[in-house]
């Protein structure tokens, strides 16, 4: 999920190339309004988005007891966000611009948790 369409677009074709369902949402009121958000195995979310952000998703998804791992994606550099996300429960924090290899890496340890 990213309000960056291109972006968006990019991680759903991404996670269809290594055999992943993935849907895209441009923010997070649309993934929450989603008939079955426990079917995801997996949800990536951009940090700063209008509306919701990844940390408030991240916070709204353990209120309503989806256990889905969330990796966040941010450009920003503030150390204090890997604190706070960590904090919060997301499982992983990636920086923009990342390389496949991270973002497949944060994924497969999802899967292994």
């Amino acid at each position: 999920m990213d309000d960056d369409e291109a972006l968006c677009l990019s991680l759903v074709d991404l996670m269809r190339s290594v055999r992943f369902r993935s849907e895209p949402f441009d923010r997070a009121e649309a993934l929450l309004s989603y008939t079955d958000l426990s079917s995801f195995d997996c949800i990536i979310a951009d940090v700063h988005m209008p509306g919701m952000g990844g940390l408030n998703l991240v916070r709204e998804l353990q209120r309503r007891k989806i256990g889905s791992p969330v990796i966040l994606i941010t450009g920003l550099p503030d150390k204090q966000l890997d604190e706070e996300a960590r904090s919060i429960g997301a499982f992983c924090l990636i920086r923009k611009p990342f390389e496949t290899s991270v973002l497949l890496e944060c994924l497969d340890k999802s899967f292994r948790r």
